[in-house]
């Protein structure tokens, strides 16, 4: 019998840093849910009221975080990197599994009750993450999908989701056409830049992806751009918070960046928005009009790191801006004009590309590749993606130096191997610290675990110290002397 795609669907989701988004596989094509809002989009906010105990997810979680900020919490992707430290909300403190986990159950629910008690139930979800987060970053992501209760099939990156979405519109519109492009996904949503490269062919037998570099910031989107205009709008006022009482003060900056991302969404169409906050500053009111290019200027600093990771990327594929043959265009601050105008500039306006919803399309991709994952036989040809390493990964070593065993941009899956002397004779156990990034010193890089070895003998050994990345970039480790495995416990961060 044929699986049920509506009661027993496979769902992909969007878990972004300001909204989040879920789809799932009809038979057909996808389908992007509703949230009980009547959007395709849930702001990803938690709120928690210590006097009921209650969390709350989305909308109403942000509007009555507004007038209560100590208990809201919002960017919990761009804290994905360290799930040790405490996010304080409502007197309560949650890690950043936590509360992504919160809106991931939410999102899942929001579909569950859409149908009588107990009918529906996923036969497996995929969640997306940044090309550019670091292996303990995706790690956390899959613990969130867990402790939500989602059954996880995986983790994909969002340019190879958005990117899928992409191949999926043309098998669709030329299903007998056998064609290849080298593919620009531009994703620049609410906290993150994803800039990644492909070399996509399709195939009567086969859609290939293979990724040739990637390049990105995972603390450069909307919510910096908010930010900037938020702190341009009080310059031009002439007011300040900086006087105002605590709570008083957090609260007048949260309305100020409602009226922010109103006025940035705003300005992508038109070319000056008026902003009016009554009694911001104690009686004070906020009464301007703001121009596009008033903030064009403010963001020059983050246009200029979008040109500088662009520059890059063709430098790390060894390829030129004129030889790729498509840029698709994903996320909502990919809208802003001086951001097209970038990529207009540099590969040109008759190769730009965007899905019918730049919003949803990493969600819809997640649930194409759900399906494959559930059944390779769904689209009638095979799906291979091809992935290269992010980051450079490799452990301390004396002097707080970064010793690299896996270099940037190596085709995954792969795994490096390289022997370590033990520092000590009488030691028996050993703890080696992980980090990934570009920096010579550790302390410049992201430490994203600890290995613990255990057992060693108590004399002088060689310890072979081997690195695993799989597609997904899910890291695992293996330690070996004298041609026998020794136990070793992999922490994340």
């Amino acid at each position: 019998m044929p699986p049920d795609n509506a009661q027993n669907p496979v769902l992909g989701i969007d878990l972004g840093t300001t909204f989040s988004s879920i789809a799932r596989w009809t038979g057909r094509g996808t389908e992007v849910y509703q949230m009980h809002t009547g959007e395709t989009e849930l702001q990803s906010a938690v709120y928690y009221n210590p006097g009921t105990k209650e969390t709350l997810v989305g909308k109403l979680a942000y509007k009555k975080g507004l007038l209560e900020p100590d208990n809201l919490a919002l960017g919990v992707k761009r804290k994905m990197d360290d799930n040790s430290q405490k996010i304080a909300i409502g007197g309560r403190d949650f890690s950043p599994v936590d509360l992504s986990s919160e809106i991931l159950r939410y999102l899942y629910r929001n579909v569950e009750e859409k149908f009588p008690r107990g009918i529906f139930r996923s036969r497996g979800t995929v969640v997306t993450v940044p090309y550019y987060f670091k292996a303990h970053q995706c790690e956390n992501t899959r613990k969130a999908a867990e402790k939500a209760d989602i059954q996880c099939l995986g983790i994909l990156q969002e340019p190879i989701a958005a990117s899928l979405q992409y191949a999926w519109d043309l098998v669709t519109e030329y299903p007998d056409e056998e064609r290849e492009e080298t593919v620009l996904v531009f994703d620049l949503g609410g906290g993150t830049l994803d800039l990644t490269l492909f070399k996509l062919r399709l195939m009567n037998e086969k859609l290939l992806f293979e990724v040739l570099a990637s390049g990105g910031d995972d603390r450069l989107g909307g919510m910096d751009f908010d930010r900037c205009l938020a702190e341009l709008l009080l310059e031009i006022a002439g007011l300040s918070l900086d006087d105002l009482p605590g709570m008083e003060k957090r609260r007048a900056w949260q309305r100020l960046i409602e009226q922010a991302i109103l006025a940035k969404e705003t300005l992508s169409v038109t070319k000056e928005w008026y902003v009016g906050i009554n009694n911001l500053v104690g009686e004070k009111h906020l009464d301007l009009t703001v121009k596009k290019e008033q903030f064009e200027e403010c963001i020059t600093e983050y246009q200029d790191k979008v040109r500088d990771i662009l520059r890059q990327l063709w430098v790390t594929a060894k390829l030129r801006p004129e030889d790729v043959d498509r840029i698709v265009r994903v996320g909502g601050s990919s809208k802003i004009p001086c951001m097209q105008d970038i990529l207009r500039d540099a590969i040109g306006e008759e190769k730009m590309y965007a899905p019918k919803n730049e919003l949803t399309a990493v969600a819809e991709g997640a649930a194409l590749y759900a399906a494959y994952l559930d059944d390779p036989e769904v689209f009638g040809r095979e799906i291979e993606v091809t992935t290269r390493t992010c980051h450079a990964l490799g452990v301390e070593v004396m002097g707080g130096r970064f010793f690299v065993i896996i270099p940037p941009n190596r085709k995954a899956p792969c795994t490096s191997s390289h022997w370590f002397a033990k520092p000590e004779l009488h030691v028996t156990s050993l703890d080696i610290n992980v980090y990934q990034g570009t920096n010579r010193a550790v302390k410049n890089n992201s430490l994203i675990g600890t290995i613990k070895v255990r057992d060693l003998p108590p004399r002088q050994v060689d310890i072979k110290v081997t690195f695993s990345v799989s597609g997904d970039q899910k890291l695992s480790v293996r330690t070996e002397y004298e041609g026998k495995e020794v136990q070793n416990i992999f922490t994340m961060q």
